[in-house]
């Protein structure tokens, strides 16, 4: 065989191992995100739309999260969007607000969001939660989004507003204890000179209050447009009131991919230097410096 024929061959070969090496790799790797991972495929009940419950369209998110049966907190957060019933939906290990590996198994909450704030209801916004912890590795797991959104991780019912109608209290009730300023921190969003060139009007400001012991987020805020300066309240999750600490650190994250929690080109953030104390009225957030996760 001549020589040139034979580098030939050569890297024919080396190139067709190379292929398939990395083939072999993307399957290992998709493998093993199914196994840290919940997938399935979201549903709408058709009672919802008979009724004129649900009002689901194209601009609508799907919040996906799972949630620890033993302490009713929250673990993974994901956004679908658009969202297209029925959908496929996946969330895991790599939408994880906790340290550490999930282990499972956990209870899988989907809320359709129409305005950026996920525990405010807004009409046509619906709920759904599975009867039973799914285990990590579930690939054909159904979610059914069967019950309108009451404004609790629980979708539990809240007191009627005395006085009010039913709707009117469905609305005002989440946002009263949203804006408890006892649970709360406000203030504004700034960005320095620069990361002014990197945040963009249809960027969503993600604003998260961290647990200063347990690092993870106990309360989030979602503005949809990032116009600066930009005021803002965040408060702690209802669920997490009971034991609320004196101060919490701030972060706040420009999200161009609706993944908060991953870190996408042009994306910047910024975090408080020292805890902040619930019922702070006059931070500035300052964005300053690129996101990486």
């Amino acid at each position: 065989m001549k020589t040139k024929t034979l580098v030939i061959t050569s890297l024919i070969v080396v190139f067709v191992i190379g292929v398939a090496l990395a083939f072999w790799r993307e399957i290992r790797r998709e493998e093993e995100t199914l196994a840290r991972s919940i997938s399935g495929i979201v549903e709408v009940s058709p009672h919802l739309f008979a009724q004129g419950v649900a009002d689901v369209v194209r601009t609508d998110r799907l919040v996906l999260l799972l949630v620890d049966p033993q302490t009713q907190r929250p673990v993974a957060l994901h956004f679908e969007s658009p969202l297209v019933p029925p959908q496929t939906i996946r969330i895991g290990q790599d939408h994880a607000r906790i340290e550490g590996e999930l282990t499972g198994p956990y209870v899988v909450v989907g809320i359709t969001d129409k305005d950026g704030e996920i525990f405010t209801v807004t009409p046509g916004e619906i709920y759904g939660r599975s009867p039973q912890p799914v285990p990590l590795g579930a690939e054909e797991f159904r979610l059914v989004l069967d019950q309108p959104y009451r404004g609790t991780l629980t979708n539990e019912r809240r007191p009627q507003t005395a006085g009010a109608p039913t709707g009117q209290a469905q609305r005002q009730a989440p946002a009263a204890q949203a804006d408890d300023p006892r649970f709360s921190v406000s203030g504004s969003i700034v960005a320095s000179q620069a990361m002014q060139g990197r945040v963009e009007r249809s960027d969503r400001l993600v604003v998260l209050l961290f647990d200063p012991e347990l690092g993870r987020p106990a309360g989030f805020k979602i503005i949809p447009h990032a116009i600066l300066p930009q005021q803002f309240t965040v408060s702690l999750q209802p669920q997490a009131r009971t034991d609320a600490k004196p101060a919490y650190q701030l972060r706040v994250i420009s999200d161009k991919d609706n993944n908060p929690f991953g870190a996408a080109e042009g994306e910047v953030v910024g975090r408080s230097a020292e805890p902040i104390p619930l019922g702070s009225s006059d931070v500035v957030l300052e964005l300053n410096q690129p996101y990486v996760r």
